[in-house]
């Protein structure tokens, strides 16, 4: 059994898997929403297929949203799947990661606009499919399918050699003990927010702009405590959100304890800033993290971007305070 679960983990990579099942999931249940604040302004049945004329084959309403969004799902995870195999090689998978995330949106804009081409009218026979929708979530499908066919990377872009050769350059010894990094969740979680919330505002900005800006700045919230910079030095350590907003700082040299250790994020609260009594964290992700204890009884959780990084932080503190 156990060399049956191993061999299934060097199969897939499990970063890759998690996307590409996620997204199209979430993407139909933006849509299934998305749909929902229409069904008082469409006819019953709905059109889901026409010609020159109109409408010429009908669905219920909700078989027409239901059946739509388990084709988005279930055709972007097929395609987005394949992306996730090991066996393949990286121009493949590229391809196929950026294939199912177009097929799943192309999907949802054919879908959107059918939905929206029937809105305010009484027979469905009448209607036609929006081509300003059409046409825009076209556009975007495009753009965006380019975007994941060169930000997808399915080979490590950093590692211990890289981080090696780093630190052999941090010379003098005191140049050695100040430094500054970036802490940041994948990039895969950052295409999703960025397609997910464009996508689906582009579906709100029929209903609202205001809902459309809403969720616009929301994703970018969001994708703003993904982010964390943390500079260190023997004299102090400062942590970023966002890269710009200053959240947390305390002097090296009121550490009485300094750890590095591999946590989970929703043992603290969650991603990005979090306070709770004398306790603080600030995390990109779940991952090697650097904990410390100060003088004044606070307790402060910070991101260490990897084990090393975080064992060098952890090696300046003790330096520093002789913890």
């Amino acid at each position: 059994m156990a060399g049956s679960t191993e061999r299934s983990e060097s199969r897939w990579d499990r970063k890759a898997l998690r996307f590409a099942v996620g997204y199209p999931v979430l993407l139909a249940l933006g849509f299934g929403l998305a749909a929902l604040t229409f069904r008082s302004r469409v006819p019953e049945p709905v059109a889901w297929l026409w010609d020159a004329a109109g409408g010429r084959a009908f669905a219920p309403f909700f078989g027409y949203v239901g059946i739509g969004a388990a084709l988005v799902a279930v055709v972007g995870a097929l395609l987005c799947l394949q992306a996730a195999l090991l066996s393949r090689p990286p121009i493949s998978r590229r391809i196929f990661m950026a294939g199912g995330v177009g097929m799943s949106m192309f999907l949802t804009t054919v879908l959107a606009s059918g939905l929206l081409g029937q809105d305010g009218v009484a027979d469905a026979r009448d209607s036609h499919p929006d081509t300003i929708v059409l046409a825009m979530g076209s556009g975007a499908t495009v753009a965006f399918a380019v975007v994941m066919l060169f930000s997808f990377k399915p080979d490590e872009q950093w590692g211990p050699r890289d981080q090696e050769a780093l630190l052999e350059e941090l010379e003098p010894e005191r140049a050695a003990a100040t430094f500054a990094y970036w802490a940041h969740a994948r990039s895969s979680v950052f295409v999703m927010l960025g397609i997910i919330g464009i996508s689906v505002s582009l579906l709100l900005l029929v209903l609202s702009p205001w809902l459309s800006l809403t969720l616009t700045l929301g994703a970018l919230l969001a994708a703003g405590c993904l982010v964390v910079r943390v500079q260190v030095s023997p004299d102090a350590v400062r942590v970023f959100l966002a890269g710009i907003v200053p959240v947390l700082r305390f002097a090296s040299r009121d550490v009485l304890r300094a750890g590095a250790e591999t946590v989970a994020a929703r043992s603290f609260g969650g991603w990005g800033f979090r306070r709770k009594g004398q306790s603080v964290s600030v995390l990109a992700s779940s991952g090697e993290a650097v904990q410390v204890i100060l003088a004044d009884g606070r307790r402060a959780t910070f991101s260490g971007r990897d084990g090393d990084t975080a064992r060098r932080v952890v090696d300046v503190l003790r330096a520093a305070s002789g913890a």
